[in-house]
């Protein structure tokens, strides 16, 4: 079964943790031979990496909910008929066959709209602790897309006498971007000729906390004789300082607020230090990449440290509270992965074995037989 001919709206954005999975799944779509439209919002990260990638887009006015103060809430609240009503819109005049929501808030006007006008629905949700959004639209949506197996008993739960079924919750994995996916798994080979390599990023928008830990760390290191190197996504305005300091220090190191070429970025790391948001989860098990993750405190539902545990428990990798996070334990923890090259690799092979590749594929048969079982 091919979507030649067929059309798909998907709902989503904010964050690359919305957007990366979204814009796989539209390849995905459209090398089937269908088309996809795009529903964001004006100050998400989508309405400006969906446009430099050709992606046609439709945007929603959309406030939040979930961690904002009074004021906020009830300008959204009172906001949400007239996104529905623009929603309805935008759906009614495109026809498309399924409308899927990424999560984020532009989701639940599109998602509701497409439920009022009898269209299939489906919901993707990148986090093993589905988010708000989710948790709602899960409730009236026809078939729902995990990328955790953990994720499932919330879905399950919601389940009524008309929805309870086995296939409305389907685990599909997280899918990743097309590089990282033709990107073969590259072991660390820790030759005693060249440095240790860390790759550390936090996220789109860097992690300020990684600025300030890891020049001093890899000082102590670099005095205890072992030689590093290191490519740090810094926030813009940490840029000058942090270059600064590594400078001072005598390493060598590539810091940026964004790297392009992730694939070549993963493939040349011997370990990573990052978040762990879904996204960069799924990441790191498709190119079999161990990490040390810091969950973000803030997460909603702390649904990062969800996430990390995955990992962790699947020994693919490790996890360090923030607040536990010191100069002191990041020397000693990186001290000894450097002194242990094999447990890197069986890491690294044990993130593989979480890894879907064909997560963007499987979610595209799920929304075809979908359509099919309409007409």
């Amino acid at each position: 079964m091919t979507a030649e001919g067929k059309k798909l709206i998907i709902a989503g954005g904010g964050t690359g943790g919305h957007i990366f999975p979204a814009i796989a799944i539209a390849d995905a779509w459209e090398a089937s031979g269908g088309e996809v439209l795009f529903v964001g919002t004006p100050h998400g990260m989508e309405s400006r990496l969906l446009p430099q990638r050709g992606k046609r887009l439709e945007l929603l006015t959309v406030g939040q909910i979930k961690g904002k103060g009074l004021a906020v809430r009830l300008r959204t609240l009172l906001g949400l008929p007239a996104a529905l009503y623009s929603a309805w819109k935008i759906i009614r005049h495109y026809q498309p066959d399924a409308v899927l929501g990424m999560g984020g808030y532009v989701s639940a006007p599109t998602v509701v709209a497409a439920r009022l006008l009898a269209i299939p629905t489906a919901l993707h949700e990148q986090n093993a602790r589905p988010g708000l959004t989710n948790r709602l639209l899960g409730k009236i949506t026809d078939r729902i897309f995990v990328s955790f197996a953990e994720a499932i008993p919330t879905f399950q739960a919601q389940q009524t006498a008309t929805t309870a079924r086995a296939s409305r919750v389907v685990v599909t994995g997280n899918p990743v971007r097309t590089a990282l996916r033709e990107e073969s798994q590259q072991e660390a080979i820790l030759a005693g000729d060249r440095p240790f390599r860390l790759l550390v990023f936090g996220g789109s928008q860097g992690a300020r906390i990684f600025s300030d830990l890891l020049p001093p760390t890899l000082q102590k290191i670099m005095a205890s004789g072992m030689p590093v190197e290191i490519r740090h996504q810094v926030p813009q305005e940490d840029l000058a300082r942090v270059q600064a300091n590594y400078e001072k220090l005598g390493i060598t190191a590539t810091v940026a607020p964004f790297f392009q070429n992730m694939a070549a970025a993963y493939r040349e790391a011997d370990l990573i230090i990052c978040r762990a948001g879904a996204t960069t989860v799924a990441e790191l098990a498709t190119v079999g990449k161990p990490a040390l993750f810091i969950p973000y405190p803030f997460a909603a539902d702390d649904h990062q440290t969800a996430n990390a545990l995955a990992m962790v428990r699947a020994n693919g990798g490790w996890m360090q509270p923030q607040q536990a996070l010191t100069i002191e334990w990041l020397t000693e923890f990186l001290l000894a992965r450097m002194a242990d090259p094999e447990g890197l690799i069986a890491a690294g092979r044990q993130a593989l074995s979480l890894a879907t590749p064909r997560s963007a594929q499987l979610i595209v048969d799920q929304l075809l037989a979908l359509i099919a079982k309409k007409y």
